[in-house]
Formats: structure tokens, C-alpha cells, sequence
């Protein structure tokens, strides 16, 4: 009994130690001083002592949340959002309610309005998120990170499907302004159960009401957008016409025939419109009655490239003259679209013309059909194609042809072996260019050709074998972009900016994004500069992450370029420290240009530490851009799709570009110029153009693409080695 009572009497003794100990860490009045925090301006926050409340709960938010400091603050509305209990929130909203200094900060309210966000059902939260999405007040719209905060708001209130905030979401559709953008994609994205609440207690459809019910898609609309045919006011009955059009109901073809009929400018325009989203009778006919007036010219141009016809061939032609020089691409465009002999006819005659030349043999290149491969062939055949530009021109458009539509014009294969012997340096690189990216001469005997032995390599050659090697790896046969690694590697400077020929060889970076065979220090260099290697350079450099790397990775990371911030996120998956995540994250959090976060998020998808799932699930549900919803929706599936952007991508576009100089004492600044082009997933082609100025870029992804010039001529750049 006596050891039993000494046994209990010790771990009595030594609970009341642990539990003395646990609560000076707490900060627990134990008879020894609390160490106070000091925020960045020398504000202390620390709680009152001797309460655990007042340590770890929502009082210390708060005192949080009224700190000097920016950071302090953002802290405050983080702590809150992490407690995440009903006095959290209410203290969140009410602190936002109260506060001009939470809302002048971009930050933090973007921050407040993601965690607000999971309560939206919320009486108390509602009238917060819909005052972001319409109103803000003018220091919040002045404020940073308010299309983030805007687009976010929407979201949510769409999401949770209530009926005052359906309410709210159509009235910022229905007022205009900054919100009516955010709350009508969000309503595309979540659309309500039922369109009747939006139609409920309405005599007549607003014209915003029917573009809406037209994006929605639900063809429960269709009763009531009938019936605003009939209203008094043309703009109320053109927008439901147009709503219906693109619900496929054609019950609006028959006002629209009679409204091409009017001299009203605006009612011509929008029949002719609803008749070509129809495809209906007629359509031709008002889009040509389009082009033949001044005042409705764009628009019927505009309206050919959605409804093609060879009945258009004509009317374009016509109104070519007519346009300003920067219009007529679209005009020449247009003739192509519409196909048919007349279209090729008229291309033909158009190659003639230097003003329109390019955009017609790119037009001709593009057009499907017979009629315009049979163009090419008598182009590539003919008395003035026989040599300098006019061949060379000839020779990409069909070389444009075979790539994009898979027809080889006949007779391409001599002209290339043709101009292979020429002593113009722009026609033995279209020979090469055209040799390689058609597999008639594999990217490594290319090369070899280009360099031989001993010798400076040729840039002009190398650069056009460069940019061939994408329609190699796109097609997945024989050699591609890897090979020009032993021309990057082998010829590496040592400079802070890299040569034309490591521009022109750059595109092996595209096939090993780690850059192997290339310093950390050079690489760092090279991403820190100008050139359009940067971006590669960029995305290399994570690769070899350590304690000297890591300070430049952060700044790359929170630099001013967003191409050079997207390149760096997208390296940080192959990164191979597990912290990395948190940095993608970090990047994520306040990021404003929508290239930088889908990179941020093609790289979480690649990363598998847990920490990424929040971002990601924050980027599926909040992010006001599509494209990074539906990649965040795509990494977090089961599988776990990797998502990073190919090397290059199969029967992809052909981009085509042509520098033109502004004088004649320019012309040496446009040729073998290099540039980067960013793709339209946001990778960086670097490259260099031919010593014409013309740049062919095969195996991109669809969709827009950016080129921007080097700042200035890179040394290297001269047409001979």
C-alpha cells in the first residue's frame, strides 16, 4: 500500500509539471512573463493573459485585423478563415462591413472574399459578396486584385444556388458595369435550376436578359424570347432574335428577312446577323448587302468569317479597295474561308499585288478544296515564281499547305532541292525549313550541314532547321527539337546574354525542359536577362533547386515579366525539393494575369504533395478564368492528369509572319531577327527569322498566339556566319 500511494504520489507530481510547462508555452500566466508579438511597425497584438481564448481564438484575429501592417492584417483575416467557426465568420464580415482599410487593400479583401465564399448561403455574408461583385466602393475598384475578388464573389453567389442571390447576380447582369461581365459567366457556369427566376414577375426581356438566356443555353427560354419578338423597341426584339438564333430556334428568320429589307442601319445588321448564326436563306445576300455600304462594311466582313459561302467571293473582292490596308487581311481571310473556284481565282490574283501578297498565299495555303491546291501548283509552275521572293512565297504557302492540311502541291519537292544551291541566304533556308518539317532531310543531317567541322555555323540554317524540328516532334517520326541540344550545348557562351545561335538552338529546351548540359549559373543569367531565351531559361533553373538557387527562383517568381513568372512556375514542377508546392501556392494566391496562374496550376498538377490540392481546389471553384477552372478541375480527377503543355502538338497551326521595315535603312534590323513567340497555352517558342525577315512556326497549339521582337538585333544576327 505504501509503494502504491509513493507511485501515484510521482505521477501526481509530474502532471502538475507537464501541465505547469504546457501552459508556459501557451503563454499562461505561470509566474513567468508572455512573450508579446510586435507586428512590422512596432504595433504590439498580444493577448491578455491568463485566458486560452485569448491566446488561440478569435479576439487575437481581431486585434489582428486592426494591426499597421498590411501583412498583419492579412494574417488576421487568414486566422479567422482557418478557425472557420460561425463567431469567425461573423467577425470576418463585420470586420469588412466596418473597415475602409481591409477594403483599400487588394489582398486582403480578395482574401476575405474566398473565405466568405464557403458561406454564402449566409444572411450576414450575402450582402458583403454582392457589394463586391456591383459596387466595391471607388477605393476598391482603384485597389488591386479587384477582377480577382469581383470574378470570385460571382462565383460563389452563383454556386449556391439561393434566390436573393440569383437575384443579385441578374441585377449586375441587368445594371451594367465592372460586375455584369463576372455575374454573367458565373451564371454560365452555374446556371440556376430553372430559368423562371429570371423571367418571373418581367413584361419584357431586357436586351442584356437575352444575351444572357442565350449564353445559358436552356431552351425554356425560347416561349418568352418569342414573344419579345413582338416588342415595340428594335433593340429589345434584335436581341431576342439573336438569343434565339443561339438557342438553334429559327422562329426569328422570318423578322430578320424583312429587317435586311429596312434602311434602319441597325436593324439591317442584326438580320443579317440572325440569318447567318442560322444558316438560313438569305444569308449571303444580307451579309453581301453588308459589304456594299460603308457604314456596314466590318460588320458584313465580320459576318463572312461565320458564315462562309462561295456567294461571298464577290461582294469581298469588291470591298477590298474600299477598307483601310490593316482591314484587308481580314477581307482576304474571308475569300479563303468561302472556298469555292471564284475564291481561289481571286487569291491567285491577289499574290500578284505585294500589299496583299502574304496574306493571299496564306489564305490559298489554308483553303480546302482542290480548287486551291491546283492555285498552288500553278503558282509553284509559273514564269514568276522561278526565283527570289516571289518563289519563296510560293514555296511557304505550299509548304503551309502540306503541314496544316496534309496536300503537298506537286512539284515542291524540285523547287526545294532548287533553291538548296542558291546563293541567297533566305532561299537555302527555306529549302531547309522545307526539306526538314516534310522529313524530306532528317533535323540531324540538317544540322551537320549547318555546321560543319571547324566552322562557324551558318545562323540563318540552323534557325530554320530549328523551327522545322517542331513539325518533326509533332509528327511524331524521325528526329525533332532534341537534336539542336549538341549545337546549344556545344556552343554555349559564357556571356550574361545568349548568341543568335543559342536563340536559333533554344528550341531544345522545349524537349528537355531541365536544360541538360547547361550550368545553374548560366541558365540563372540567361533567365534574368532580356533575350527571348529568358522564359526557357526560366523554366530550366528549378530543376537544379538548392540554397544558392533558391533566392532567384523567388524573384523570377515575383518578377514583372508575367511570360517569365508563367515559364518559372511551370519549372517548378520538375523541381525537386517537396517545398515547391508551397511556393506554386504562394505564387497562386494573389496572381492577376490568368497566363501565370494556369501555369501555376499545370504545374500542381505534375506535384504530389497534398499541400497542392487546396490551391487547386481554390482554383476549381473561384478563379473567374475558364481555362484555369477547367485545368484544376482536370489535375484533381483520380487519374491525376499531368498537365504540362507538349513539346509541340500534331496537325496543329502554322504560324506565319512576316517583319516589315519601316525604311529601307531598317531592313538590317528585320533580317534574322529573333524573337519569342508565346504560344496560346503560354509556352515560348524562341526564334530566330529567316535573313527575309519571315518566320514560319509549325506544331502550335489552336488559338491565339504573341510575338515579340528581341529588344534590339542580337549579335550573331548578320545573314552569314
Amino acid at each position: 500500500m505504501r509503494r502504491s500511494l509513493a507511485l501515484f504520489a510521482t505521477l501526481a507530481f509530474a502532471a502538475s509539471c507537464l501541465t505547469s510547462a504546457e501552459a508556459g508555452a501557451q503563454g499562461i500566466a505561470v509566474g513567468r512573463a508572455r512573450p508579446v508579438t510586435v507586428d512590422d511597425d512596432g504595433e504590439s497584438y498580444g493577448p491578455p493573459r491568463g485566458t486560452l481564448r485569448g491566446t488561440f481564438g478569435v479576439p487575437v484575429a481581431e486585434r489582428l485585423l486592426e494591426s499597421g501592417s498590411a501583412e498583419g492584417r492579412l494574417r488576421g483575416v487568414q486566422r479567422l478563415g482557418a478557425i472557420g467557426t460561425p463567431e469567425a465568420i461573423d467577425a470576418l464580415t463585420s470586420a469588412f462591413e466596418q473597415s475602409s482599410i481591409l477594403t483599400r487593400d487588394g489582398r486582403t479583401r480578395l482574401e476575405g472574399v474566398r473565405i466568405l465564399a464557403k458561406h454564402a448561403d449566409r444572411e450576414a455574408v450575402r450582402p458583403l459578396l454582392v457589394r463586391e461583385l456591383t459596387e466595391g466602393g471607388p477605393e476598391a475598384r482603384a485597389a488591386s486584385h479587384g477582377g480577382l475578388a469581383r470574378g470570385a464573389a460571382a462565383l460563389a453567389l452563383a454556386r449556391s444556388h439561393d434566390k436573393k442571390a440569383l437575384s443579385a447576380l441578374l441585377g449586375a447582369v441587368l445594371q451594367g458595369g465592372p460586375g455584369r461581365e463576372a455575374a454573367q459567366a458565373a451564371l454560365v457556369v452555374h446556371p440556376p435550376a430553372s430559368v423562371a427566376p429570371l423571367l418571373e414577375g418581367r413584361r419584357r426581356i431586357e436586351p442584356a436578359l437575352c444575351v444572357l438566356l442565350g449564353e445559358l443555353g436552356d431552351v425554356r427560354a425560347i416561349p418568352r424570347l418569342r414573344q419579345a419578338l413582338n416588342d415595340v423597341d428594335p433593340a429589345h426584339r434584335a436581341a431576342a432574335a439573336l438569343a434565339l438564333a443561339r438557342l438553334g430556334d429559327g422562329s426569328a428568320g422570318e423578322a430578320a428577312r424583312t429587317w435586311v429589307k429596312s434602311d434602319d442601319v441597325k436593324q439591317k445588321r442584326a438580320g443579317a446577323e440572325v440569318l447567318a448564326r442560322l444558316g438560313a436563306v438569305g444569308a449571303a445576300e444580307a451579309i453581301g448587302a453588308l459589304l456594299a455600304a460603308g457604314p456596314t462594311r466590318l460588320d458584313g466582313v465580320r459576318l463572312a468569317l461565320v458564315a462562309p459561302s462561295p456567294a461571298l467571293v464577290k461582294p469581298l473582292v469588291a470591298a477590298l479597295e474600299a477598307l483601310d490596308l490593316d482591314d484587308r487581311e481580314q477581307v482576304i481571310a474571308a475569300i479563303g474561308r468561302a472556298g469555292g473556284p471564284e475564291a481561289a481565282t481571286a487569291l491567285l490574283a491577289a499574290l500578284g499585288k505585294p500589299e496583299h501578297a502574304t496574306a493571299a498565299a496564306f489564305a490559298l495555303a489554308r483553303m480546302p478544296g482542290k480548287e486551291a491546291r491546283a492555285a498552288l501548283e500553278r503558282a509553284l509552275g509559273s514564269t514568276s515564281a522561278k526565283k527570289g521572293a516571289p518563289r519563296r512565297l510560293i514555296t511557304r504557302a505550299a509548304l503551309v499547305r502540306a503541314l496544316v492540311l496534309g496536300e503537298e502541291p506537286r512539284g515542291l519537292g524540285d523547287v526545294l532541292a532548287a533553291m538548296a544551291n542558291e546563293k541567297e541566304p533566305a532561299d537555302r533556308a527555306v529549302s531547309v525549313f522545307g526539306r526538314v518539317a516534310t522529313g524530306r532531310t532528317s533535323v540531324r543531317d540538317a544540322l551537320d550541314a549547318a555546321c560543319p567541322d571547324k566552322k562557324p555555323c551558318d545562323v540563318a540554317l540552323v534557325a530554320a532547321a530549328a523551327r522545322a524540328s517542331l513539325a518533326r516532334a509533332a509528327s511524331g517520326e524521325g528526329d525533332g527539337p532534341a537534336e539542336l541540344a549538341r549545337v546549344f550545348g556545344a556552343r554555349a557562351s559564357k556571356g550574361d546574354a545568349p548568341s543568335a545561335i543559342e536563340i536559333a538552338a533554344g528550341v531544345a529546351l522545349l524537349a528537355d525542359p531541365s536544360g541538360a548540359g547547361l550550368s545553374a549559373s548560366l541558365l540563372a543569367r540567361w533567365a534574368e536577362g532580356e533575350s527571348p531565351l529568358a522564359p526557357l531559361a526560366a523554366r530550366a533553373l528549378p530543376s537544379r533547386d538548392d540554397e544558392a538557387i533558391r533566392g532567384r527562383i523567388k524573384r523570377l517568381l515575383a518578377g514583372t515579366d508575367p511570360v517569365i513568372r508563367a515559364h518559372t512556375a511551370l519549372g517548378l514542377a520538375l523541381d525537386p525539393e517537396p517545398d515547391a508546392t508551397s511556393l506554386l501556392a504562394s505564387a497562386y494566391r494573389f496572381e492577376e494575369d490568368p497566363t501565370v496562374r494556369r501555369a501555376v496550376v499545370r504545374a500542381l498538377s505534375v506535384r504530389r504533395e497534398k499541400v497542392r490540392v487546396a490551391t487547386l481546389e481554390l482554383a476549381r471553384d473561384l478563379d473567374p478564368d475558364d481555362q484555369v477552372r477547367a485545368l484544376a478541375r482536370a489535375a484533381l480527377t483520380k487519374t491525376g492528369r499531368a498537365l504540362l503543355p507538349a513539346t509541340s502538338v500534331p496537325g496543329g497551326p502554322v504560324a506565319w509572319v512576316s517583319l516589315v521595315a519601316n525604311a529601307p535603312s531598317a531592313l538590317v534590323s528585320i533580317q534574322g531577327r529573333a524573337a519569342r513567340l508565346v504560344r496560346s497555352d503560354g509556352v515560348v517558342v524562341p526564334v530566330v527569322a529567316d535573313p527575309d525577315g519571315v518566320l514560319l512556326v509549325p506544331g502550335l497549339p489552336d488559338g491565339p498566339a504573341a510575338l515579340t521582337l528581341a529588344p534590339e538585333a542580337v549579335p550573331g544576327d548578320a545573314l552569314a556566319p
